[in-house]
C-alpha cells in the first residue's frame, strides 16, 4: 500500500490558510484559528472528488537543523555546574537540545544556554529558555522567554467551495 503522500501549508498571521487541489488546482481560503493549539492536520475534500491530507504549520519561526556544541544549566544553578548537549536545531524563536542523560527538568522550568549560534562566531552567546517539551534522556525543546511556541496537534476535515 502506497503512503499518501502530504502537504504542508503555512499559517498566515491572521490565522488563515491558503490550499490548492492537487487534482483541479481549485483554491479555497480557510480561517483556521479554531485549530490553533488542537489541531495540525486535516483532509480536504475537493468538488472534483480529490480527497488528500495537509499539514498545517503554525510555527512562526522556522527550524534550522544544526548539530553544535552547547551548555545548559538552571537560572539558579553555577555556571560551573552546567550540563553538555547539542543544539540539534534553532531558530529566532527557540532550541532544541540534544541530551545523553536524564536530568530534572519539567515544563515551563527556565534554563540557560550557552553556545555559539554559527561556528564563525568566536564569542558564546547566553540564551534564557523556557522548557516546553522534554523527552526524558534524549531532547529538551525549549522557547526563547521573548516568544512564544505554540505545538497544534491532531486531525480534521474541510471542504473546497
Amino acid at each position: 500500500m502506497e503512503k499518501e503522500k502530504r502537504h504542508k501549508y503555512f499559517v498566515s498571521r491572521q490565522d488563515t490558510v491558503t490550499i490548492r487541489c492537487t487534482s483541479c488546482g481549485r483554491i479555497g481560503t480557510f480561517s483556521v484559528a479554531g485549530l490553533r493549539g488542537r489541531k495540525h492536520s486535516l483532509r480536504v475534500n475537493c468538488p472534483c472528488s480529490e480527497n488528500f491530507a495537509v499539514d498545517l504549520e503554525f510555527r512562526r519561526d522556522f527550524r534550522i537543523k544544526s548539530h553544535i556544541q552547547a551548555t545548559f544549566r538552571a537560572v539558579s544553578t553555577p555556571k560551573a555546574r552546567a550540563r553538555h548537549c547539542i543544539v540539534a536545531n534553532q531558530s529566532s524563536g527557540g532550541l532544541l537540545l540534544q541530551i545523553s542523560d536524564e536530568v530534572p527538568v519539567k515544563i515551563d522550568d527556565r534554563l540557560i544556554v550557552c553556545y555559539r549560534p554559527r561556528e564563525e562566531l568566536a564569542e558564546e552567546v547566553e540564551r534564557i529558555i523556557t522548557v516546553r517539551h522534554y523527552e526524558r534522556g534524549a531532547g529538551i525543546g525549549g522557547a526563547f522567554l521573548e516568544s512564544p511556541l505554540s505545538t497544534p496537534l491532531g486531525a480534521q476535515t474541510i471542504a473546497l467551495h
